[in-house]
């Protein structure tokens, strides 16, 4: 059974600095936050450890769990206004203390969650249209200028071939272009003399992919 928790912090990182300033205690390498929610009646308890979150809806009357929150078939009155109570302090959860994982594949979002903890950017999606709405991109804080897209489409528009598997691929600036024509093409729908893309699909490790968005981040710096 999927839990309410699960849904809610499902593609979720936890930014530690928001959490304690939202109000979670730490203990050891375990955050806590609890909150009285119906007039003191139930208490919510969401602890975070190494990143993976859970949580309790307690009943204050009885000390006992209310699981019912989480079983769909309950869809009463009571258990209804439990459910929204709750999902309402995990949504203020989210908001103030979680960057969204957006992407498709597991790589490109542990890529979010470092050039985060690197530079503090998260990325943003400019685009309205059907095809590129979830195209994101990441700019320098004070310069607005980009350094990095990460684009979902098939592997053959950096192969140039038939291959319709979709993929994650992020756009760079390079000024070391070092293609290999496996994990790293001349740019898809970029200039090829100086930016090329990546294919997030751990073919290429998180570290030499990082290594490459310095680079970006470096050629399109101010002095860039």
């Amino acid at each position: 059974m999927t839990r309410l928790i699960d849904d809610v912090f499902k593609n979720q990182k936890f930014v530690p600095e928001q959490m304690s300033k939202f109000g979670f205690q730490k203990t050891k390498d375990t955050y806590t936050y609890e909150e009285n929610f119906l007039d003191d009646s139930f208490r919510a308890v969401v602890t975070v450890k190494n990143g993976k979150v859970d949580g309790q809806v307690i009943d204050c009357s009885t000390g006992d769990e209310y699981y019912q929150i989480d079983v769909p078939a309950m869809q009463g009155k009571f258990v209804s206004s439990v459910r929204a109570g709750y999902l309402e302090i995990l949504g203020r959860i989210v908001d103030h203390c979680c960057l969204t994982m957006p992407f498709a594949s597991p790589q490109a979002n542990r890529i979010v969650g470092r050039i985060y903890d690197h530079y503090h950017v998260a990325p943003d999606f400019p685009w309205k249209s059907k095809n590129n709405k979830d195209n994101g991109v990441f700019r320098h804080l004070d310069s607005n200028k980009w350094f990095g897209l990460i684009i979902n489409g098939r592997r053959g528009l950096v192969t140039k071939d038939d291959d319709e598997q979709n993929v994650d691929i992020i756009n760079l600036k390079s000024d070391t272009l070092p293609v290999d024509g496996k994990s790293v093409f001349p740019a898809y729908h970029m200039n090829h003399k100086y930016w090329i893309s990546v294919v997030l699909d751990d073919q290429l490790g998180d570290d030499d992919v990082m290594r490459l968005i310095d680079e970006s981040f470096r050629l399109t710096g101010k002095q860039g």
